[in-house]
C-alpha cells in the first residue's frame, strides 16, 4: 500500500494556507486515513520535492501525493 503524504508548512503568515492545511488534515483524520505530514519549512529540498511532484514550480502547501500519484 502506498503512503499518502500531505505537504504542509508550520511557518506561514497566510490564514488561507493555515485554514486549508487544517481542513485537509481534519478530513483525513475524520475518515481515519493514515498519512505522513511533511513540513516543507524544515528543508528547501522538501519544498522542491513537493513542487516537482505537483508539476508546478510555484506550488504552495497543502499538496497531497499518494505514492507517486499527485492528488492535488
Amino acid at each position: 500500500m502506498s503512503t499518502l503524504k500531505v505537504y504542509s508548512t508550520s511557518v506561514t503568515g497566510s490564514r488561507e494556507i493555515k485554514s486549508q492545511q487544517s481542513e485537509v488534515t481534519r478530513i483525513l483524520d475524520g475518515k481515519n486515513i493514515k498519512y505522513e505530514l511533511v513540513d516543507i519549512s524544515q528543508d528547501n529540498a522538501l519544498r522542491e520535492e513537493m513542487r516537482a511532484k505537483a508539476g508546478n514550480p510555484k506550488a504552495i502547501p497543502p499538496q497531497i501525493v499518494n505514492g507517486d500519484h499527485y492528488c492535488g
